[in-house]
Parts: structure tokens; sequence; C-alpha cells
């Protein structure tokens, strides 16, 4: 079965250039609705606070991401350039649940409108990583596109209001970005902007965990913000792997990658259609192959093998892959499509070594590895809270969250298809 992809929101609308790229390797896309932009429903915050199911009260914003004023206008602009793909199927606007019972007060029970989540859980990880100041400071750093914009534009971005920042049971509330800002005077909506991407962060990645879909970041904020999460996950699994050999299997599968890249500037020239044709059967049998290589290094990693037989059996998978890649490589050939598909040699079986060690730019961003979207979520609010005080609880959280959600592939961090030059190395084993 060929994974389907989920377009993580931003404060801009999605670009049709990022839906085409999904088109050309996932099997749908799915894109977020406008109106979506909650971290969850309203009325689940008495119970994301710890309080009995009994009562669904609406309080209000709990952490929305804002959208720029011609938002809506480009989305019905984007869905009308992608009618031919809808009419097949291959592209759905979806909602994390249904905002028409969002307002409403019930009584004797707490209605979710279909969200899939726990919002305890979203609550807690919001929180344990919106407290940490550097993660505060790369949601928003190097964002031209964001600093380029007017005090009042900043204003309405972000979203002052929110409950989920405020003070919680015997939790203060969260504290503003500290540092230095070059618009000092705007700090408190550049915090109420950062934290809002770090809380659509999180239940984008959840959200896909729940649905097994990809989640795709498309901009490079959300690739620094992301990735930088990543990191700190997988430094959480590095320490909790130093004396369990579960865990040191499994961060094994954070060596294999793999990557896809395609010139922008073609593929931008092309019509939806003349992209669709491009899902031959050949691109088919592809895209099973390399979700089933995904999965199977996920298998074997939780098998008791060691490094040796690991490195083994993957370098045996991937040569097998890469026949199928040959032939969609000579199809895309206008494109400049190419296939990369490695074991790293990067940090000697370590997890956090080889995310920290990957220099070259856009690369971890358009990585998808064998580690599942729920362990990562839980492994970096572990890192972000500073929870880690006691191995074994922290190990048999990050254990549960795998059986659980039985998410073992394609936690996505994409930008995926930039063109590399070829100047550029490979630090990897071919």
């Amino acid at each position: 079965m060929i994974r389907s992809a989920y377009l993580a929101p931003t404060e801009r609308p999605v670009r049709l250039i990022d839906v085409k790229k999904a088109l050309l390797t996932f099997d749908r896309v799915m894109i977020p609705d406008p109106e979506d932009r909650d971290l969850f429903p309203s009325q689940a915050f008495t119970l994301a606070m710890g309080m009995p199911p009994i009562i669904s009260l609406p309080v209000g914003p709990i952490r929305p991401l804002g959208k720029t004023a011609d938002y809506d206008a480009k989305f019905d602009e984007l869905m009308d350039g992608l009618a031919s793909a809808t009419r097949q199927d291959l592209v759905e606007v979806v909602s994390t649940y249904r905002r028409s019972e969002a307002n409403n007060l019930v009584i004797g029970r707490v209605d979710m409108g279909g969200y899939p989540l726990n919002p305890q859980f979203l609550l807690w990880a919001y929180r344990s990583v919106a407290q940490n100041d550097s993660v505060l400071q790369t949601a928003i750093r190097a964002d031209n596109w964001l600093m380029s914009q007017g005090d009042d534009h900043l204003e309405a971005l972000s979203i002052a209001k929110a409950q989920a920042d405020g003070a919680i049971n015997d939790s203060p509330a969260l504290s503003l970005i500290e540092g230095k800002l070059v618009r000092e005077h705007l700090r408190k909506p550049l915090t109420s902007i950062a934290r809002a991407r770090i809380a659509s962060t999180i239940k984008s990645i959840g959200y896909c965990s729940a649905k097994e879909l990809v989640p795709l970041f498309t901009d490079s904020n959300s690739e620094s913000l992301v990735t930088c999460f990543a990191q700190r996950a997988s430094e959480t699994i590095d320490f909790i792997a130093e004396d369990d050999p579960y865990w040191t299997n499994r961060r094994m599968t954070l060596r294999v990658a793999h990557q896809e890249y395609i010139d922008d500037t073609v593929l931008d020239q092309m019509s939806i259609d003349d992209v669709i044709q491009l899902r031959t059967s050949v691109w088919g049998h592809q895209a099973e192959a390399r979700d089933s290589l995904l999965n199977s290094v996920a298998e074997l990693s939780k098998a008791q093998v060691n490094e040796a037989e690991f490195e083994a059996s993957v370098r045996e998978k991937i040569a097998a892959y890469r026949q199928h890649a040959v032939d969609v490589k000579k199809q895309r050939e206008a494109l400049s499509f190419d296939i990369n598909c490695e074991l790293s040699k990067l940090g000697v079986g370590t997890a956090s070594s080889l995310l920290a060690g990957s220099s070259l730019s856009g690369v971890f961003s358009q990585m998808q590895t064998a580690v599942g979207a729920a362990s990562l979520l839980l492994a970096g609010c572990l890192w972000a809270g500073s929870k880690i005080q006691d191995l074994k609880p922290a190990r048999d959280q990050l254990q549960n969250a795998e059986e659980e959600a039985r998410d073992n592939v394609c936690f996505g961090l994409h930008n995926f298809y930039r063109k590399i030059g070829k100047s550029v190395g490979s630090a990897v084993d071919r």
C-alpha cells in the first residue's frame, strides 16, 4: 500500500507546487481545511486539564494558528486549480474535527467532534515544548517572510488569547520568548506566532500518526522547527538506549533515509493533469517498494539483531529497492528527478549524531525514516520538558506509544524534491 500525505498548515495558503510534489510521491494528498486552525476542540479543554468527561464546555481558542488576510481567497483559487485531481479522488480537504459541534454545550459527556487525539496529552506536549526558549526561537528565527511583514500584519497573524498559554492547575503561565529581538516592541505577538507554530506542528504530527498519513512540512521555517524537534527526540532516544537493547536497535532505523529530488522550475510549468499522468504503474511499483522497505527496516529493528546483521540486511534491501527506482528516474528525467536511499555512516549507530551531523541544506528535511511519528513526538516532548529523570518510565512510555499507534514508518520531514546541486557531496554510504 502506498502511503498518503497531509500538507501541514502554515499561516500562508497551500501552494499548488507543493500539491504537485506530493502527488508525485504519495497515493493521495490531504489539504487542511482553512478553518481548522486550533490545537484541539475548545470544548475539550476541561478534559485536557484532567477533569472528568462530564461536560463539553467551549472556552474559546486553545492555541490556534493565524493566517494571512488572503488565505481563504487563495485557498479557493488552489482548489479550482486542483479540480481534476479532486474529481479523481487524489486530493481531499480534511478537518481534524467537526467544527459545527465545537461551540455546543453538552452535559454528561465531552463531544470531541471526531477528533482522533488525546487532548490531555496534546496540552502537556504543547506546554512542554513551548516553555523551551530555544524551540520558540527556532520557530521564528531566520523567517525572512515573517520579518518582512509590517507591524499591523504581524499583530493580525498572532492570536494573543489562548487558553493553553495561561496558568493551568499548579503550572504557571508560559513565558514570553527571551533574548534580543530586532523588533522588541513585537515580543508578545512574535511569541504568540512561535507558540502557534509549535502547537500546529505537534498537532500535525499527532494527527498523521492517528490517521497513518505522512506529514509534509513545506516551507523552510517549518523544516527548521521540525528538524529541531526531531533532533531533541533523537537525543532522548539515544539517552534511553544507553542500557536498553530494544531502543539500541530502534535508533538504528534513523540511519536509513529516503530522499527524492526534482527541479521545481520545470514542475511549476506543468499542469496538474501533466503531473497526474506521471503517476504510472512503474511509479506505483516504486512507491510500494519504498514503503515496504521502510516497514521492513522498522520490523528488523525490533528483532534481536546486532548492528552488523542490521547493516547487512538493510544494504541488501536497499539494493533491491534501487532496482525499482531506475525506471521511475528514466520516466521523470525531464524533471531532473533523482532518488537517494542510503544507510548513513554518521554517528556510528546513534540517532542524534545522524540528525545533528547533517549540515547539508535541505537533506534532513527531505528524509523519511522508519521510526514512527508517535515515538518521535513523545520523545521530543520528554526532552523539551526535562521529564527524563528515571529511564524506565520514559522507556515504557515510548514503547507504549509505538505499540498503541502501530506507526513504524514515514515520519516525513519534507520539503522533499529540492534539487541539490552536484557540488553538494553525500556523507552517506551508497
